[in-house]
């Protein structure tokens, strides 16, 4: 149905590019055809927006039902100027960063995902990845789907496994098992300049240095690569050449067998592809699970919903869909494979590729994240990523835009004011030098790009303006004769909180709110902590005013903060685990040492308790995070906040609370040794002195937004299929520290 709407769109727009018109039929389908989302009830997509970021590429927002939002660029690779590479960092990069570095003129990174699975240990990617020809990670995995793009761009997907071989003058021919791998039972491995400026250090081996006999226009997967032996070494750390390779031999009989067969000078052929043959394929990204095959859904049986990141195209693979769904938040919570298979094929995909997901999930459009990461500090770094380039020529302005597009102004404050240009393919060029303003000046003025707010209270339009192209963003000025607050005054105990209202009123009697976040204060030093939202935390016991300042009209809010300090709960297992993630949920680099499939969490006379079991087949020690999935987490907590929770295990483990500061950034807490069998009550003053950076941390805590992340579990010597269970009551925070009045019954 999809593509029979297609074409008879394309006939009746013939102006419309081919992801034009495949995501316009698919809105039309969408009124028709109904969208099953995850609580299994029928509903349209809802399309929030849909852009022309280049001519052939279409960037949508939809939400869907669940709820979620899902981002699709639509690209029509029978345009001239786009098609897809690949990039890998020296180290695990954030997308943005990669694109970035990527983007030029004639060279612009239109939209980029991040890419492959890949390990926390190693940074390497899991598959299979090549770069303009080259191979960046050759690995013999046959589960793994790839997306993958041939020498004259045209898409592909499939399992591909490596294969390699070098065949000596002799003829006689060795299998290459890896490219650029440190494991030690990887057979012959071959190293190249995406490993680095060295092979790995060690001795027992045999390494052969190998660089171009000649200048070959020949690339990609499968290709005969003729090379001359330029140095043998019996050891590691051997120089790798920026064009050439280096083959490392462990097994003994075959670096003997090989060294008796080669010597420097040599000419030998070097061959890496796949199994499956595949020849002359220039960018290779590695996946997971294949979400569509030939129009066939996903028929397995994992039905988790997590945030994704997939590639897909359509039956004729001249349209590729690259994609995200947000999750893990509470408006957008992730798919499972199969729904996400399902609204793809009303969008008129044919294959689909699932790639990292998680937290990794970002859609990077114009070298800007697009989409919302699901960990609280953003975008995550990773260790590849698949972009969308286009290599049109430069050209003249024909567009304008202001930055920002509108913004809010109070007398105290300014705003500077961006322009920016645009050639028709919508890539950045430079201003042009002669631009002419245009607005009331009694909305302000400007001056060197600043604009500064006028007397009154109103709003307009200023358009910029140069030739024949223009741009315009719109102004809303604030001007008050006074200034109120609600409550007029604070009486509160320790421990206590509560909001603040600000109402300002103009000249001619009209009343509105003003956010505390846009008004000067002076944080008072004693007794209340005044938060940007307006929340008054009572921190301590004492007296004074809070004085608030919006330029023209000025606030006082008395404030008594005396009586008992106050306890609060921030989180009361015996309502629930909303978000928190179950050991098999958990990241496997984030559970050491147990078996996260035997391991469970579940509720006991209203607590949580998680048993843990050991995993026999390894005699890992034990680092275990015990983390929400959810972005909205627990409790926003002040520095200098003391936060605590009751524990008890049955064997000695070491314990700590982790937080995430206000930056999204995890920081973990002491170490405390559990007694085996008694309540103990695990808390800290939140300060820089106390914490240590955990993950993505430096330490540092942040003056408000601080959160309890989950908590960290360590051990050594438990002995290998035990099990252990450790208990956790009420989360709770003061001001001043917990006593023991909240010990467990």
């Amino acid at each position: 149905m999809v593509k029979t709407f297609r074409s008879c769109l394309a006939r009746a727009c013939p102006s419309l590019s081919r992801p034009a018109i495949l995501l316009l039929a698919a809105f039309l389908l969408a009124a028709a055809v109904p969208c099953y989302g995850l609580a299994g009830q029928a509903t349209a997509p809802d399309t929030l927006f849909s852009v022309e970021l280049t001519p052939g590429a279409v960037h949508t927002r939809y939400l869907l039902n669940g709820p979620n939002i899902m981002d699709v660029v639509a690209v029509d690779l029978d345009d001239p100027w786009l098609h897809f590479e690949t990039a890998r960092p020296h180290e695990l990069t954030r997308t943005t960063e990669l694109s970035r570095a990527a983007d030029r003129p004639e060279n612009r990174i239109i939209a980029a995902v991040n890419g492959d699975f890949f390990s926390f240990e190693t940074h390497w990617p899991i598959a299979n990845q090549l770069v303009r020809g080259e191979f960046v990670h050759g690995a013999p995995v046959r589960n793994r789907y790839h997306f993958a793009v041939d020498a004259e761009g045209r898409p592909f997907m499939d399992a591909l496994s490596f294969r390699g071989s070098l065949t000596l003058s002799g003829k006689t021919v060795f299998p290459i098992k890896r490219i650029n791998s440190s494991a030690s039972d990887a057979g012959i491995v071959a190293y190249n300049r995406f490993y680095g400026e060295q092979t790995p250090r060690g001795g027992d081996l045999l390494e052969i240095v190998l660089t171009p006999r000649s200048p070959t226009s020949q690339h990609g997967s499968g290709v005969d690569l003729p090379m001359r032996i330029t140095a043998i070494q019996e050891s590691g750390g051997n120089s790798i050449p920026k064009d050439g390779y280096v083959i490392r031999i462990r097994d003994t009989e075959k670096a003997s067998q090989i060294k008796s067969l080669t010597a420097i000078g040599d000419h030998v052929t070097f061959r890496a592809g796949f199994e499956s043959g595949h020849l002359h394929l220039t960018d290779v990204m590695g996946g997971g699970v294949r979400i569509l095959d030939d129009g066939q859904p996903y028929s397995g049986t994992n039905e988790a919903r997590h945030p994704r990141t997939f590639v897909a195209m359509d039956r004729d693979t001249t349209t590729v869909f690259i994609c995200t769904v947000d999750g893990r938040q509470l408006t957008s919570i992730g798919m499972s494979y199969r729904e996400m298979a399902d609204v793809l094929l009303q969008l008129g995909a044919w294959h689909a590729v699932n790639l990292d997901g998680g937290g990794s999930t970002t859609l990077v459009v114009r070298n800007e994240v697009a989409n919302s990461p699901s960990d609280p500090g953003g975008e995550r770094r990773v260790a590849n990523a698949l972009m969308l380039v286009s290599t049109a020529p430069g050209g003249d302005p024909e567009r304008l835009e202001v930055q920002p597009e509108s913004f809010t102004l109070y007398p105290h404050e300014s705003q500077d004011l961006t322009i920016h240009a645009f050639d028709r393919f919508q890539n950045p060029v430079n201003v042009p030098g002669e631009l002419k303003w245009e607005f009331d000046p009694v909305i302000g003025r400007l001056a060197d790009g600043v604009f500064t707010p006028g007397t009154s209270d109103t709003s307009g339009t200023l358009t910029v303006r140069s030739g024949e192209i223009s741009a315009t963003t719109r102004a809303r000025i604030h001007h008050y004769t006074s200034l109120s607050a609600e409550p007029e005054s604070l009486k509160l105990a320790p421990g206590e909180e509560t909001v603040i209202t600000l109402t300002g009123r103009t000249a001619d009697g009209v009343s509105r709110r003003i956010p505390v976040d846009r008004v000067r204060y002076r944080q008072p030093e004693d007794a209340v902590y005044l938060s940007h939202d307006g929340t008054v935390y009572a921190t301590g016991r004492g007296e004074g005013e809070l004085h608030l300042d919006i330029g023209s009209a000025t606030a006082s809010v008395p404030y008594n903060v005396s009586g008992d300090v106050v306890t609060r709960v921030i989180h009361d297992f015996s309502e629930g685990f909303d978000g928190w993630a179950t050991p098999s949920q958990t990241h496997r680099s984030q559970i050491l040492g147990v078996d996260p499939e035997r391991s469970t969490l579940s509720r006991q006379s209203g607590r949580a308790v998680w048993s843990f079991v050991d995993d026999h087949d390894r005699d890992d020690d034990w680092d275990i995070r015990i983390t929400r999935h959810l972005r909205q987490e627990l409790g926003n907590l002040l520095y200098g906040s003391h936060v605590g929770v009751w524990v008890r295990a049955d064997e000695e483990v070491v314990f700590r609370i982790v937080m995430r500061d206000g930056d999204g950034q995890l920081e973990a807490g002491p170490e405390v040794h559990l007694v085996p069998g008694q309540w103990q009550l695990v808390q800290t003053r939140l300060d820089d002195t106390r914490f240590e950076g955990y993950l993505n941390g430096d330490g540092r805590l942040t003056r408000e937004g601080n959160q309890v992340n989950g908590f960290r579990i360590t051990a050594s010597g438990i002995g290998q299929g035990t099990t252990v269970t450790l208990e956790a009551d009420r989360i709770l925070a003061s001001p001043f520290p917990i006593d023991e009045s909240t010990r467990p019954e």
